[in-house]
């Protein structure tokens, strides 16, 4: 693959509402075009069901080889059976929470197929439940899934020794999907706007399923993917996160008040700005919101994608660079914690396997 800003650049059209779908088609079908690589960072970017989906509502599945388009209809077609599913269980867990007067609220891709976005609930992959819970009523919570048939999963040493944003995951056993119940969205970034009080006191009831307000969720879906998933690291996009965006920002493009409170208190914050600058290298909706423009950064970005051995070895020099930086912040826990030292010690074989994983890839 010798260039991905081309094929990301064809992965966005397919995705796009502003995309001219006379263009698009024009591209689609033209024979050198090659459908390999949107399969391959589909895939990596989990937004192949959407790609399908988009493509279906253009009336453009004409377009695809025979042998994708079954592949496709298979993928989305699990999919969408299993975001149903997991929209049963979300139901099912809220009416617990519910019943013992839980005050919490659903995250990401379960409160997105909540509030029901997207043309085609196929559209969106979830990995977890993620679910927000007031901090005074988080072990109760917790519990009362485990009495309910949800079980912890085995956790590493730095569970006992670090905050997470979640506690254990919890696995379920007549379930389809894992749970993890938050005390807060981030562990190493402050939002005053994003705290869980706030949130939670202005969550939505959608029929007796609490989810974020819109702008929360839209606020979260930014900043999950800059912050936890490491999008300022790297520098980069995720187009499940950008294809949120575009989705959520869908219900805003009409109200002037808050178009003026993007720009003033969104657009002018650094790492709402970055995902906005790089999005918007793809994305026309949002460069049309934003009057994004390209700088050193965005243009450096799009000299990785067009070398691609280079993007691999400077992706790769930026997480050796993290590792170590969260290694020497670990070294003093090390130093002056006899327990933390005991617990490396007794899991050395795994850490060790996990320190040449890291240097091997390297």
């Amino acid at each position: 693959m010798g260039n991905l800003a081309i094929t990301y650049q064809h992965i966005a059209d397919i995705l796009s509402f502003e995309t001219s779908n006379h263009k698009l088609e024009k591209t689609l079908s033209h024979p050198s075009f090659n459908w390999d690589h949107i399969v391959v960072e589909g895939s990596k970017h989990l937004v192949l069901p959407a790609i399908y989906c988009r493509l279906k509502a253009k009336k453009l599945l004409g377009l695809l080889p025979k042998e994708l388009n079954s592949y496709l209809t298979e993928i989305t077609s699990l999919n969408r059976n299993r975001n149903e599913a997991i929209l049963k269980q979300v139901h099912s867990i809220s009416q617990l929470l519910n019943q013992h007067q839980i005050n919490y609220t659903f995250l990401k891709g379960s409160a997105l197929i909540v509030q029901d976005i997207f043309e085609d609930i196929a559209e969106r992959m979830i990995g977890d439940i993620d679910i927000l819970v007031d901090i005074d009523q988080l072990d109760n919570a917790y519990h009362l899934l485990i009495t309910n048939g949800y079980t912890p999963i085995e956790q590493t040493l730095g569970n006992d020794f670090f905050e997470h944003k979640h506690l254990p995951r919890l696995k379920p056993k007549h379930e389809i999907c894992a749970v993890e119940l938050h005390r807060k969205l981030f562990v190493s970034h402050s939002n005053t706007e994003l705290k869980s009080k706030t949130i939670l006191s202005k969550k939505i009831n959608r029929s007796s399923v609490f989810i974020p307000s819109t702008e929360h969720l839209l606020m979260h879906n930014i900043l999950n993917f800059q912050i936890n998933d490491k999008g300022t690291l790297y520098n980069s996009i995720s187009f499940r996160s950008a294809y949120d965006t575009i989705v959520l920002l869908q219900e805003y493009n009409h109200k002037k008040e808050w178009y003026n409170k993007w720009y003033n208190k969104w657009y002018n914050n650094k790492i709402f700005k970055r995902y906005f600058n790089y999005t918007s290298l793809f994305f026309n909706e949002i460069k049309i919101i934003t009057n994004a423009k390209s700088n050193f950064f965005t243009s450096f970005y799009l000299f990785k994608l067009k070398h691609i051995k280079f993007y691999k070895f400077w992706n790769r020099l930026l997480k050796l660079t993290n590792f170590i930086s969260v290694m020497l912040n670990r070294m003093s826990t090390f130093l002056l914690n006899k327990s933390y030292r005991k617990a490396i010690i007794n899991d050395r074989k795994r850490i060790y396997i996990y320190f040449k994983s890291i240097f091997d890839n390297f």
